[in-house]
């Protein structure tokens, strides 16, 4: 038997690949705030995934990487969503129920492919791209540490939005 889809959550989820679109055309207009833009997109993922569970993310992901492809200028960044920011809050709801080393393992090794991707990425659609003018190593360390903290303030904010919005289930 087929499990009903309420009209509340295609609703629910269409306004935030809506959302997704807009904060990825506003990173594209500001270029100095890319990656906190490119987060806040991940943000409307995440609020899919505690509202409707995984196929609310991955709704969220897929909607936004498509429509990213199709209407916004900037293939690039729509790009580095669809490997990293958009999948990010299912990656991080499903390893979130495992114990904690293996968690931190399959987030930390989740990062580590999607950064090997962006980099393969970016260097076919970016001339300028390289990272051997930084070191691969060093953007392997520095982003990892960033990546662990940027998951450290989004487990935060779902606190934060679960305690707001889900009182009687946060206590």
């Amino acid at each position: 038997m087929r499990k009903k889809i309420s009209a509340r959550r295609v609703a629910f989820t269409a306004v935030f690949t809506a959302l997704s679109v807009a904060f990825l055309y506003i990173a594209y207009i500001f270029p100095t705030g890319q990656l906190g833009f490119l987060g806040l997109a991940s943000l409307a993922g995440i609020a899919a995934v505690v509202e409707y569970g995984t196929p609310g993310g991955l709704f969220v992901w897929l909607g936004t990487s498509v429509l990213g492809l199709l209407i916004l200028p900037s293939k690039s960044l729509v790009w580095l969503y669809a490997v990293f920011f958009g999948p990010y809050p299912v990656v991080k709801a499903l390893s979130e129920g495992l114990r904690r080393v293996l968690e931190w393992c399959v987030k930390m090794a989740f990062f580590d492919l999607a950064l090997t991707v962006a980099i393969f990425i970016l260097r076919f659609t970016m001339l300028s791209f390289d990272t051997m003018r930084f070191g691969t190593l060093i953007l392997y360390v520095l982003g990892n540490a960033v990546f662990v903290a940027f998951d450290i303030a989004v487990s935060r904010a779902i606190a934060v939005y679960m305690k707001q919005l889900h009182p009687k289930i946060h206590k």
